[in-house]
């Protein structure tokens, strides 16, 4: 595990962490043998897992704690990033680890913003992007310092200074996890990761052979206020993909912890509340002029609205149909979380300070 850090490349040394150098073939062991006597060698091999996933995340820098490795620990569809801890597994390897994770999670969880992001990384589809394969032909690939500050942002590792005026709009402070960064609507880190995702998500069409045009001059789309056309083309535009009518795909991205201070805070409730709000702003043109309205919302963590569900499960399909590849892929749903995480890590970058870089 120490010679990974020669590659210089986060995102493939997190995926052999996970696929060749975690405790995968230590399993057996720990199933079959008491916790008693697996005790030292469990401790030195959570000490090297430890270093090692600390210096691809961090570099050896501050901040990589507890509450950091507890999170780095826990399976991937529980919002960690699948790297067990012998310990842990040794501990609970005659029960169910669910069950066991349950009570780790009470143990670590106990403020209400923690809470809130911990069940936004469990969310369906929040983790896809852990699993893609770097490849720079299909945009999944960032540079180091991206891929390591998606990760501190997840594993919620202060990025900021206090206080710190924030380096792109300048009209306002910067918070330590970086939430300011996520939804800071000065135009060109926000444009840009909207318009990345969208790209990605014509390149998936493209790719599953489904006619679509992106940045499609449709002239209806209107803005109820105006009561006029606003000339606004579509995101994307698919044809034919609606009982024979064309679809307009429009893109809208959130941030996953509005409304955190409120008592009745929901995982994907930004994204959810967003869907609707557009369909009330465009549906109604579209229909109109013999078209069908799409919204595709999404939030920071990656939390997709049922309609982009069901929209990336039907070109999942399609894929499956065109081309051949295992089922048990999902690479529509895989590149279009890395994409947003991609976009964000972009903000978030834009934002350091050039020591962190």
């Amino acid at each position: 595990m120490r010679l990974l850090t020669k590659l210089g490349d986060p995102q493939s040394e997190l995926l052999l962490l996970q696929s060749c150098m975690g405790i995968a073939k230590l399993f057996f062991g720990l199933k079959t043998c008491q916790p008693v006597h697996m005790k030292d060698a469990a401790l030195f091999f959570d000490k090297g897992l430890r270093e090692a996933i600390e210096e691809l995340v961090v570099c050896g820098g501050p901040f990589f704690g507890d509450l950091q490795w507890r999170l780095v620990s826990l399976p991937i569809r529980f919002g960690g990033l699948g790297l067990y801890s012998a310990v842990e597994a040794s501990s609970y390897a005659f029960v169910a680890s669910r069950a066991q994770s349950w009570v780790l999670q009470d143990h670590i969880l106990r403020d209400s913003g923690i809470c809130a992001v911990f069940e936004c990384l469990r969310a369906p589809h929040a983790q896809d992007f852990l699993l893609a394969i770097p490849i720079d032909g299909l945009g999944q690939h960032m540079s180091p310092v991206e891929y390591r500050t998606i990760l501190k942002y997840r594993l919620m590792i202060p990025l900021f200074p206090v206080d710190e005026v924030c380096l792109v709009c300048y009209k306002a402070c910067l918070d330590s996890f970086g939430e300011h960064a996520v939804h800071c609507r000065e135009v060109p880190g926000f444009k840009y990761r909207h318009d990345l995702v969208r790209d990605v998500l014509f390149d998936i069409f493209r790719c599953a052979g489904i006619s679509a045009k992106k940045e499609a001059p449709v002239n209806f789309l209107t803005d109820p206020l105006e009561g006029r056309s606003t000339l606004r083309p579509a995101d994307i535009l698919v044809f034919g993909w609606v009982g024979g009518k064309h679809a307009c795909v429009d893109l809208t991205g959130v941030s996953p912890l509005v409304g955190l201070g409120s008592r009745a805070f929901t995982v994907g409730q930004a994204a959810l509340k967003a869907a609707p709000g557009k369909v009330i702003k465009h549906e109604k043109a579209c229909l109109d002029n013999q078209h069908v309205f799409i919204p595709l919302a999404f939030d920071a963590f990656g939390f997709l609205a049922p309609e982009a569900v069901d929209l990336l499960s039907r070109v999942q399909r399609t894929i499956h149909s065109n081309v051949m590849t295992p089922r048990s892929m999902d690479v529509v749903f895989k590149r279009l979380s890395f994409a947003i995480q991609k976009g964000v890590a972009t903000q978030l970058v834009a934002r350091l300070p050039t020591i962190s870089m």
